[in-house]
């Protein structure tokens, strides 16, 4: 009987990634049958990275609305303080958008790798309320990507700081399940760190390691072993599950203020969300 309700209890948790995995799958095959049957540029193939993120892009596509209808609790009251001039690393095709209050941001920056999501980012922006102050940037968060550009949109040089990132640009920077995919986390949170301006905000919501030597459940981190060994990140975009995004986040520089929680500590995929404030000077 105990191991009766232990399943009923976490089985939906652990089995919940499973359901994603399989959906990546799938969009990886289809988009594989799309360039060799319908494109029929079968050479496109030898560019597995390419494929690889196209097939997420695919899949981000038709279903990122349902994959961001709920999310962790705590998280919309962050992003309705959100103000001034943000950065918006990783957006997707803006699912999120509708939980922020567009009549407290200046201007919005989306810095995007994929370009197939960029027609969706900015229609939902202009549905949201943004008009012109949400510009999508095609690149990543890590800073051989985002700093040039960033350099390209001119928002180094009108922040003031002689074109350079070093004494700060943004009010705010927003990180919504994104630090799971860059290549180089530690070096992309500490130029993330450099771009807030002095009291600037950070506002994260990342999944993690489960944390099983505190909050979390072994088996659950067990878990995580497991879907990685399936192909979690190659299916997922080079997503991963097992990232220590929290330690990373502490390491970045000097915080005058850190809100963080972890939320479904005890399920495969756990996040951290929460705030941290650069310190003034």
């Amino acid at each position: 009987m105990g191991l009766l309700k232990w399943a009923k209890d976490n089985m939906p948790t652990l089995l919940r990634p499973a359901v994603l995995l399989t959906m990546a799958a799938y969009h990886f095959i289809m988009t594989i049958l799309e360039i060799v049957v319908v494109e029929r540029q079968p050479f496109q193939l030898r560019n597995l990275q390419e494929v690889r993120y196209r097939s997420f892009a695919r899949l981000w596509i038709r279903n990122g609305a349902d994959m961001s209808a709920e999310m962790p609790e705590g998280l919309d009251e962050l992003l309705q303080q959100c103000r001034g001039i943000i950065l918006d690393v990783g957006p997707g095709s803006g699912e999120l958008l509708s939980r922020f209050n567009p009549n407290q941001i200046n201007a919005m920056y989306g810095a995007e790798p994929a370009a197939a999501l960029h027609p969706g980012l900015i229609a939902n922006a202009k549905k949201q309320g943004f008009g012109d102050k949400y510009r999508a940037l095609l690149c990543g968060g890590e800073p051989t990507s985002l700093i040039p550009a960033l350099s390209k949109s001119n928002i180094l040089a009108k922040s003031g700081t002689g074109g350079t990132a070093e004494n700060g640009v943004f009010d705010e920077i927003l990180c919504l399940r994104v630090l799971c995919g860059v290549p180089q986390p530690r070096e992309t949170l500490q130029n993330l760190y450099s771009l807030l301006k002095p009291g600037g905000r950070m506002v994260v919501c990342e999944h993690v390691a489960n944390p099983w030597r505190s909050e979390g459940k072994f088996y659950s981190r067990i878990a995580q072993v497991v879907y990685t060994v399936l192909g979690w990140p190659f299916f997922m975009g080079g997503c991963e599950m097992q990232r220590h995004t929290r330690e990373y986040l502490l390491d970045a520089g000097r915080w005058k203020t850190i809100n963080l929680r972890f939320v479904d500590a005890k399920a495969a995929i756990p996040f951290v969300v929460g705030e941290l404030v650069k310190v003034d000077n």
